[in-house]
């Protein structure tokens, strides 16, 4: 319920209304900053509201269902306080939003708070820039509790992982840039182990020549060797080197499995193997010095020496920035247990039959 004061109230049901409104942000870095759709500054609570002519916002709508607000807020780049740079390094993403009204020509009436939350997603195209305000009923949108999953629910080195993460934490130089995302650091020379994954959602052998599967390791690994084919009832099928017959497959360079196709297209089997993976891929980096200070990426890939991250960062990298990198996991069991020897905290269900075993009929 919303309260208001007398003044502001009878303000508000008057004929003539000069009101505006103020929108208060705090970032994730702690940064408050005020706006108002007014075309002059405010001062209000000891915050001053810079005025942005260059912005619009939606209607407001709200009831007393639980359902998400309606808000999206739009604006150009008019105001030095909000820079593309800081929109693409994220510091908008989540942060909290009020909107208050108040009568800019007697703010002694205090503000009636319209709505708040969180700042969801943001857009930015041409000169100008959208975002969405998530309410707070945007809250029970979420799942409760946890889902089974083939592979880990916890982050890398959070109070579920339970693993120290800074023991897999190294510093490095840039050396030289190769392009906007990816640079080399000869100092990372580490190497990753092999990784063993068991198949848990299964596939189907093809119905047409030529009757293969080609296996992508999950996170851009590279394939290694074959652990095994087998039915839903669990028989192991034979490897063989020529043309394989009735419940037999050929493995070729690259984890190219072919099967028989007089006596096996449409068959349902699980193809275990094992897969490497750059050290540092799907890993964290923080930037310590450089244009980039203080903002994070994530890895993408890894070879020794050569660093790939995921998203341009909105700053060149350059010849001698330093960072932190933290070793990546990509939520494997075979990962958790050979390169962290952590299994006993993997938060996932590796052996819980998928879903096609199980509604699939018995007999």
């Amino acid at each position: 319920m919303r309260t208001l004061s007398p003044a502001l109230l009878a303000h508000l049901q008057g004929d003539v209304r000069t009101i505006c409104t103020l929108w208060t942000i705090t970032r994730k870095d702690g940064l408050v900053l005020g706006f108002t759709d007014l075309d002059r500054d405010l001062s209000f609570n000891g915050l001053v509201y810079r005025s942005t002519g260059g912005y619009t916002h939606s209607g407001i709508e709200a009831g007393s269902t639980l359902s998400t607000s309606n808000l999206e807020m739009q604006a150009i780049f008019d105001s030095s306080a909000v820079t593309r740079a800081d929109l693409e390094a994220g510091l908008y993403d989540f942060a909290a939003v009020t909107i208050q009204l108040v009568n800019y020509l007697d703010l002694t009436m205090g503000a009636l708070q319209l709505n708040g939350g969180l700042l969801g997603q943001v857009q930015i195209l041409n000169g100008r820039y959208t975002a969405e305000l998530r309410g707070l009923a945007q809250v029970f949108q979420h799942d409760a509790g946890s889902v089974y999953s083939p592979t880990c629910r916890a982050t890398f080195g959070d109070s579920k992982c339970q693993f120290d993460a800074s023991t897999v934490t190294y510093a490095g130089t840039v050396a030289s840039v190769n392009n906007s995302i990816s640079f080399i650091d000869p100092s990372l020379t580490q190497t990753g182990p092999t990784t063993s994954v068991i198949d848990v959602d299964g596939h189907f052998i093809p119905t047409r020549t030529p009757f293969t599967i080609q296996i992508v390791p999950p996170n851009g690994g590279a394939f290694a060797s074959n652990n095994g084919v087998r039915d839903t009832s669990a028989n192991y099928w034979s490897l063989v080197g020529g043309t394989p017959g009735d419940k037999q497959y050929n493995l070729a360079a690259g984890g190219l499995y072919t099967f028989s196709g007089g006596f096996n297209p449409g068959a349902f089997v699980y193809i275990d193997y094992s897969y490497t993976a750059g050290y540092f891929a799907y890993g964290r980096i923080k930037w310590l010095t450089g244009l980039n200070a203080g903002l994070r990426s994530q890895v993408k890939a890894f070879a020794p020496g050569v660093v790939t991250i995921a998203l341009a960062l909105p700053n060149a990298i350059q010849a001698g920035d330093t960072y932190s990198i933290t070793a990546g996991c990509d939520l494997q069991p075979g990962t958790c247990s050979t390169k962290f020897n952590n299994l006993i905290h993997f938060r996932g269900e590796p052996f819980i039959p998928g879903q096609d075993v199980m509604i699939s009929p018995k007999g």
